[in-house]
């Protein structure tokens, strides 16, 4: 019995010393340095802010997000070849830094997410991202008189739309403008809801590939009859 009270009694300076917080120094200078570029296209990314945050890992015993952004340290772009390279210092108020990337539509960064700078305190971390230029391409739609089941949604792979840039009126023309790989064919996802107001039904659309860097037309013409359910 007595052993087990003397288990209780330190049990929560375990919990307490396993919980406690820790930094990293504040001063220490780290180097990072990489490039952004377009494989696809044999294309640098120009331009590109890159920025690295400082963040806090707060432990704790149940799951979840355990990580508390504290600050942006520092920022640069990429010269005209997509090279950059950045300096930063430690503050003394975290323990976690990454790269991280400005968003920029004129772009796809095929889900490439925040990367862990690991390597404090010297000059040697190399951060590389692969983007891919995506071009501009107007599409002219028209949905016939026949077209049931309002409001139509849009939906390509690259570019997202909000319900006001839905389709809503028939026998009328809209215009939409998306952003594409001009090197790939792209399915373009027209969705309604169906009239029991639960299942959905589509229409799809193959953008060929525009193999150009100009801005592009099509005209796509929807009937009743172009939905399917799925």
């Amino acid at each position: 019995m007595i052993t087990i009270i003397k288990y209780l009694s330190i049990l929560p300076l375990v919990f307490f010393l396993a919980c406690e917080d820790s930094f990293e120094p504040a001063g220490i200078e780290t180097r990072v340095f990489g490039r952004v570029y377009d494989d696809a296209n044999e294309l640098p990314i120009a331009n590109q802010k890159l920025l690295v945050s400082e963040w806090n890992s707060v432990p704790q015993f149940s799951p979840g997000p355990n990580d508390d952004f504290v600050q942006y340290l520092d920022s640069t772009y990429t010269d005209i070849n997509g090279y950059y390279e950045l300096t930063f210092t430690t503050t003394g108020k975290g323990d976690l830094y990454f790269l991280e990337y400005e968003y920029d539509e004129s772009y796809w960064n095929f889900y490439q997410s925040r990367v862990e700078i690991q390597n404090l305190g010297t000059d040697t971390t190399e951060v590389n991202y692969n983007f891919l230029h995506l071009y501009p391409v107007n599409l002219r739609i028209t949905l016939a008189p026949d077209v049931e089941n309002l409001p139509i949604r849009i939906s390509p792979y690259f570019t997202n739309f909000r319900s006001t840039d839905w389709l809503t009126e028939v026998d009328k023309q809209y215009t939409r403008t998306i952003l594409t790989d001009k090197n790939r064919e792209e399915r373009i996802r027209f969705i309604r809801t169906k009239s029991d107001g639960k299942n959905y039904q589509e229409f799809n659309y193959s953008l060929p590939a525009t193999n150009t860097t100009e801005l592009t037309e099509f005209e796509i013409y929807i009937s009743n009859d172009d939905f399917v359910d799925f």
